[in-house]
């Protein structure tokens, strides 16, 4: 299989990207070049900018940017919005672009794919097509998704992939900026009848969406616009989830490891506690998500190591996160016992104060359960077994009862017993207090 490209949109609009919604509630939000070499170094496979005023405001394309573009990164990228003409495509490609889109145009004249294509090769012709659903059809929109044309979106399709596209932009105008998701049931209509690669457009909410996408259908690409450029998920991110996932993708280490070693911040999932801070070459990371276990790099010893490797307390790897300036990781773990060479939960011992007191107190419970401490209480309890257990519960619940008729102070001090006794009885039969949590969401209303 392909590997599956994640491609950043940037819709320029006097001469600054722009975001909306459902095409329209346009706001600008970047210069061009400073967030087209952002991705760039941060593992874009490709970019697509659109000059979405061009065909409204009746001018051809944007040569000067598209120029300073090709100066400023090094990935591909396509460029749409005011190509009227073969002498269009012949001034953008001389420009530095590697593809060109059209739209607008050539739904006026469909010719152009056909000369294009023929000219420069199906591979430079990308078929942007912008879709609206109008009561059971799937119908094309033309001049930045404002003219509804009445065509079935299909059938438009596949004229243009008859008269040469070599590729094809799916634009969901009821998906776009939604943040729901990509427009599954359309793309899948789509992909059952063409073999050229498309790009799927509008929806992206999280790195999650793009996992769908590439397991739900054959999309070649994911393109997304509004989560990328508030950096609500980067494209490291989505590619280590895909990864995950078994679903191929290029590589997206390179943009990490400008200096030799990285630091990461190694963190609980379960209690949300920072357990340690280590080092990552590119070798420690590749270990860390091909075996799911965290691995680093020793400064001192210069070597590898894997986290519990001698001592058994692994931890798994939950989510992997980037900061802002792509040059520290954040790990999040399903830590088992502690993670300082110590004994102690956390290497900076006192753990941080947390407004989950729950979690903090299950995540000593469970410490306690794996690594016992003499004298301690939790311990006795553990060793009794369920039982004992059990017995404390029934004991502490009728002593609420109690404490609720007396005063409001004995009803919190007997509510604190039984809540602790409670989750030592979840931590004895290996419940999660996550697990807990779950089965209570099922019950809100």
């Amino acid at each position: 299989m392909l590997a599956k490209r994640i491609i950043p949109c940037l819709d320029i609009k006097a001469g600054k990207v722009v975001k909306g919604q459902q095409f329209e509630n346009v706001v600008s939000i970047a210069d061009p070049l400073e967030i087209a070499k952002y991705y760039s170094d941060t593992g874009a496979d490709e970019l697509i900018f659109y000059d979405i005023m061009a065909s409204t405001e009746d001018r051809g394309p944007f040569l000067n940017l598209v120029s300073q573009i090709a100066k400023t990164i090094n990935i591909p990228f396509t460029v749409g919005g005011g190509v009227k003409s073969i002498d269009d495509f012949d001034a953008l490609l001389k420009s530095g672009a590697d593809k060109v889109s059209i739209n607008t145009q050539a739904f006026i004249n469909p010719s152009l794919i056909k000369a294009a294509s023929l000219k420069y090769g199906a591979q430079c012709v990308v078929l942007s097509v912008d879709i609206k659903k109008v009561e059971d059809e799937y119908i094309v929109f033309t001049h930045g998704g404002r003219t509804n044309t009445g065509r079935k979106a299909l059938d438009w399709i596949l004229e243009g992939i008859e008269l040469g596209a070599g590729e094809l932009c799916i634009n969901s105008i009821d998906a776009d900026g939604s943040k729901k998701g990509f427009d599954l049931p359309l793309l899948k209509q789509i992909e059952s009848e063409v073999t050229v690669p498309i790009i799927a457009s509008g929806g992206a909410g999280d790195k999650m969406d793009f996992v769908k996408l590439f397991k739900e259908t054959t999309i070649s690409a994911g393109l997304a616009a509004s989560i990328f450029h508030s950096k609500k998920v980067s494209i490291p991110e989505v590619k280590f989830e895909l990864k995950r996932e078994n679903i191929p993708v290029r590589s997206y280490f390179a943009p990490l490891f400008d200096a030799e070693l990285i630091p990461a911040i190694v963190q609980s999932a379960r209690t949300g506690v920072v357990l340690m801070l280590a080092y990552v070459n590119e070798e420690a990371l590749e270990k860390t998500i091909s075996t799911g276990y965290t691995h680093f790099y020793s400064r001192s010893r210069q070597s590898l190591w894997f986290k519990g490797e001698t001592s058994g307390n692994k931890q798994a790897l939950v989510d992997l996160r980037y900061d802002c300036d792509n040059d520290t990781l954040l790990m999040i773990v399903d830590e088992a016992g502690p993670a300082c060479h110590t004994g102690s939960y956390s290497c900076f011992n006192q753990v941080p104060e947390n407004k989950n007191v729950f979690n903090q107190l299950m995540a000593v419970i469970e410490d306690r359960k794996a690594n016992p401490v003499a004298g301690s209480y939790t311990n006795y309890l553990f060793e009794k077994g369920i039982d004992k257990i059990l017995k404390k519960v029934g004991e502490e619940s009728a002593e609420v009862i109690i404490g609720a008729k007396n005063s409001k102070e004995e009803l919190l001090y007997e509510m604190g017993d039984l809540f602790y006794h409670s989750l030592v009885l979840l931590a004895n039969q290996n419940i999660e207090i996550g697990e807990l949590e779950d089965e209570l969401r099922k019950r809100f209303k």
